[in-house]
């Protein structure tokens, strides 16, 4: 009798445990997850993308015209023939003619015995508005092979010193020049006029009558 009581009160404690769980019944049976305890899902934190810098462009800035010419004298196709009227933005017109050539006199200054003298006239025009020194006026020559010509100075024709005093707007001014070109093969003379500083040089092209 006492061995069946024993047996009897083994077999209700173990059940009590199997009842409770204690030996994983849970986990084997998949049951549910305690009350109270939230599931979150596993998400990955989103990253800011990186933005690359912008390129920097390597193009050339335009830049400003450095002449106030409406076309700056910069190649051969910017030479003008003699007899035609360059204009400067501010209304300042250059008019160079054909060079002449000539015999100087005994008296004239300048001139080297073969070399040719010529002659040719410089007309300036103030089409502006304000008064124009002509003293720092720069009349050169060169021959069509590139050599300075020098002055000519004599008083038939007259050519004496150039370009002068002031020109009021709206008035022109001419002068002549002579210029002693060393012997070459062509008969071409190269003009360069100047008219201030603040001004860029104006070229002339053309070949001595």
């Amino acid at each position: 009798m006492v061995l069946a009581g024993g047996l009897i009160l083994v077999v209700g404690a173990v059940g009590v445990l199997i009842g409770a769980g204690a030996f994983g019944g849970g986990e084997r049976g998949g049951g549910a997850a305690p009350s109270g305890s939230a599931q979150r899902a596993s998400t990955p934190a989103a990253s800011t993308p990186t933005v690359p810098n912008p390129p920097t462009s390597t193009a050339p800035s335009p830049t400003a015209p450095d002449s106030p010419l409406a076309t700056s004298p910069r190649s051969s196709a910017d030479v003008a023939a003699v007899g035609r009227t360059q204009r400067y933005d501010d209304g300042v017109e250059v008019t160079v003619s054909a060079p002449v050539a000539f015999t100087p006199s005994a008296a004239a200054a300048g001139h080297t015995p073969g070399n040719k003298a010529v002659t040719l006239q410089v007309t300036v025009g103030n089409g502006g508005g304000e008064r124009l020194e002509l003293a720092v006026a720069l009349v050169r020559a060169r021959d069509g092979e590139g050599r300075d010509a020098s002055r000519v100075f004599d008083v038939e024709p007259d050519l004496g010193m150039g370009l002068s005093g002031t020109l009021l707007p709206g008035r022109k001014a001419v002068a002549a020049y002579g210029f002693d070109v060393p012997p070459a093969q062509g008969a071409l003379l190269d003009v360069e006029v100047q008219v201030g500083f603040e001004r860029p040089a104006l070229f002339w092209s053309g070949a001595i009558k």
